[in-house]
């Protein structure tokens, strides 16, 4: 199947383009911002990418510099450049970073497709449309799934851990759609949507049970935080002492004083926290008299098996220890196995969460206390 990349934010171009070019043996893949297109890239090697150069400053032109991304990515690929602001220079330029041609708009498909070589199959064509952030946000698609952390003493639902979940091309996977996220400089906006959509579809779940949202640190620094967070609450009519946030460890914290005025503003809505992945990336431990979190979760990267491997053994037994220095209850993820379980209980642990209990899935699922 021959895959070609298209690269424009005029939808109307990218679909018309897509509706001309499409034949038996080729997949065509529609991308509205150079961030996408990014991502795409990284993740698969397209034989053809069609993509937009524009004017966006003083010899600036937004797109030279995705071209040399994508030879450096893959040298086979020929990369094809549609502009509506041609001139020599920047023909010349496209052309020293590796373009194939650069085609003004507008442009005769003739002029298009003899760039285009013929599929060497014939098998049924298709379309992937990247979607933007705000169509994924508002996309019914996106909704939260819920896995439970359990009193492994008892058995019980302790709480449910959110996870962000879109079931779409490419950003199925949470990372891809947060990294996406990130490159635009919507972290904020993505992350304010998950815990809307936490918070709504959460509601759903037992009141007695703790609800888990997971927030990327940078998020921490923005003054919209709190009060969206109070917002959502309010709207999902939802109390506040069942929210525990889980601050992952994908990126810095920052300024002490920031984390130390946040957390109390969050504190003051009724909010607790839990430190995610305990020992994984960056550290929040520094943190953790500013945070005090009431739990500390250690990742599934040490959990899984961990008393057949002496050195995830050990890990463990370290945080839990200083999760009783500093009186918070330890959350155990990637618990696969009654073994793991049984072990995680002679050690002490009181929280586990795992597939040996629950894959994760929709609040419906759990169903609607009476």
């Amino acid at each position: 199947m021959q895959t070609i990349l298209i690269v424009d934010d005029d939808q109307q171009l990218l679909e018309g383009l897509a509706a001309v070019l499409q034949s038996p043996g080729r997949r065509i893949v529609l991308s509205g911002d150079i961030e996408s297109a990014q991502l795409v890239m990284e993740h698969e090697v397209p034989d053809f990418v069609v993509t937009d150069v524009r004017l966006t400053g003083l010899f600036r032109y937004e797109g030279l510099d995705f071209i040399s991304e994508i030879k450096r990515l893959s040298a086979n690929t020929r990369v094809i450049v549609m502009t509506g602001v041609y001139t020599d220079d920047l023909q010349r330029e496209a052309l020293k970073r590796g373009a194939a041609v650069v085609l003004e708009k507008p442009f005769a498909m003739a002029d298009l497709e003899v760039h285009l070589t013929e599929p060497a199959d014939t098998d049924a064509p298709s379309v992937v449309r990247i979607p933007s952030l705000d169509q994924v946000i508002d996309s019914p698609l996106f909704v939260p799934v819920f896995q439970p952390i359990i009193d492994l003493s008892s058995g019980a639902v302790h709480g449910y851990e959110s996870l962000a979940r879109f079931h779409g091309t490419l950003f199925s996977n949470p990372a891809i759609l947060f990294e996406y996220a990130s490159r635009k400089g919507r972290l904020l906006d993505l992350e304010l949507a998950c815990i809307r959509h936490t918070l709504a579809h959460g509601a759903s779940l037992a009141a007695t049970t703790k609800l888990f949202i997971n927030v990327h640190p940078a998020v921490m620094a923005s003054e919209k935080l709190v009060p969206a967070l109070g917002a959502a609450l309010a709207e999902a009519h939802i109390d506040p002492r069942r929210v525990v946030l889980e601050i992952t460890e994908q990126g810095s914290l920052g300024d002490s004083a920031m984390v130390a005025r946040r957390c109390g503003e969050l504190r003051d809505l009724g909010l607790s926290f839990a430190l995610d992945d305990v020992g994984m990336a960056y550290s929040h431990l520094p943190h953790i008299e500013r945070i005090l979190p009431i739990y500390l979760k250690v990742s599934q990267d040490f959990g899984t098996d961990f008393e057949v491997h002496p050195t995830r053994r050990k890990i463990v037994r370290n945080v839990l220890a200083l999760a009783k220095d500093f009186n918070c209850d330890l959350i155990l993820e990637g618990i696969e196995s009654a073994q793991t379980r049984d072990a995680a209980l002679d050690l002490g642990v009181a929280l586990g969460q795992g597939y040996f209990f629950c894959r994760p899935s929709s609040a419906a699922s759990f169903g609607v206390p009476g």
